[in-house]
Parts: structure tokens; sequence; C-alpha cells
């Protein structure tokens, strides 16, 4: 495995380290790390470290059943709206809607490895609820992009990405109303993440 480090005077959406892990260019902007950043900042609940692990385990799951599937990966970007993954190969939908669960499948996986020999602890917990989380049929997350697998089937391109942004908000309105409530009381996580989430929906 090739290992190459770049570092990058820039900013939000671009980069601030590069390295090539084997035959993909893994690069994190500036942006990336403000957003991690901030959040370590208004976790009060001292998830930062489990999450950050759970969702390392998500992505990896993504990768493997690419690399099952046959996609080639020559690009990973963590930027502050998430981690595109490019890649090479045209798969069926099928195929395509099992490498979107894959990082579901490695929580789950994982989660209940921990949770058989360990119980309920923080990681199990955040584990389940990342799950629940990408689930959510919005954007870039796996539901989302499931959601929008499902409905290229019968919809135009356009007009299935029409839908999924208006499914998108309906789901997050009550997410930002709860948001509000829970900042009321000094908690900004849920309306950070339902921000978040909204200005992904937004960029497309």
């Amino acid at each position: 495995m090739g290992f190459i480090l770049i570092l990058h005077g820039s900013w939000m959406g671009w980069k601030a380290m590069e390295f090539r892990a084997g035959g993909t260019r893994v690069s994190f902007s500036f942006g990336f790390f403000a957003v991690l950043a901030v959040y370590m900042l208004v976790d009060r609940e001292g998830i930062g470290l489990p999450a950050l692990a759970a969702v390392v385990l998500h992505e990896s799951g993504h990768i493997v059943l690419m690399r099952l599937s046959g996609y080639q990966i020559p690009e990973m970007r963590f930027s502050p709206f998430g981690v595109q993954i490019e890649r090479w190969g045209l798969l069926p939908d099928g195929r395509e809607a099992a490498v979107y669960l894959g990082g579901v499948l490695a929580n789950l996986l994982t989660g209940g490895i921990v949770w058989l020999f360990c119980g309920w602890n923080l990681f199990t917990i955040v584990s389940l609820g990342l799950i629940l989380f990408n689930l959510l049929p919005v954007g870039r997350l796996d539901g989302g992009q499931l959601l929008r697998l499902a409905l290229g089937r019968g919809c135009s391109p356009e007009h299935a990405d029409r839908l999924q942004k208006w499914i998108g908000f309906l789901v997050l309105t009550p997410l930002f109303a709860y948001g509000f409530y829970l900042a009321a009381q000094g908690n900004y996580t849920l309306l950070l993440t339902a921000g978040y989430l909204a200005v992904t929906l937004l960029r497309g």
C-alpha cells in the first residue's frame, strides 16, 4: 500500500491534506476539519470518538461492497458536505443498492458484535443511531440514494430529482422543529445536523 502525504494551504472546499492508499487518492479539506471541530465543541454527551469510529466503519462497508461489486475507486474526498467517493464502473440497480447498504450493514455487524460481548454502550448506541440516520430518505444519505434509485425506475431523472428533494425537506421539517426545541435547552446537535442535511439537499 503506497502512502504519500501532501499538505495544501487552502480553505473550506480546498485540500488541507492528501495521501495515496493503494490506488486510491484520499483528500481532506479544511472545511471537513472545521465541521469536525465544531461538532466536537457542541458535543455535550461525549459521543464524538465513538461516532467517529462508527463513521469510519460505515464508509469502510461502502468501500468493501464497491470493491466486491467491481467498482474501481480512484479518489475519496472528505469535505464539509460529507464523504465523496469517485468510482468507475456501472452496476445494475440491485447491486448499486447493495453498495449503498454496505455502510449500514457494517454498522449493524460491528455494533451487534460489540453488543453481544459488552452490552449497550456508547458505541452500540451510536452505531444504531448512525444506521437510522443514514436510512433517512434525504439527499446524499444512503436512504436518499436508495430513494433516488427507486424513483428513477418510474420517473424521468429531472422528475425523480424534484421528488427526492421534496421528500427530503418533508423529512427534515420535524427534525428542524425538534432541533429548535433542543437548542432552547442548550443542545444544538440536532439543529446543526438538520441544517447540514438541508445544505447538502440544496447542493444536490
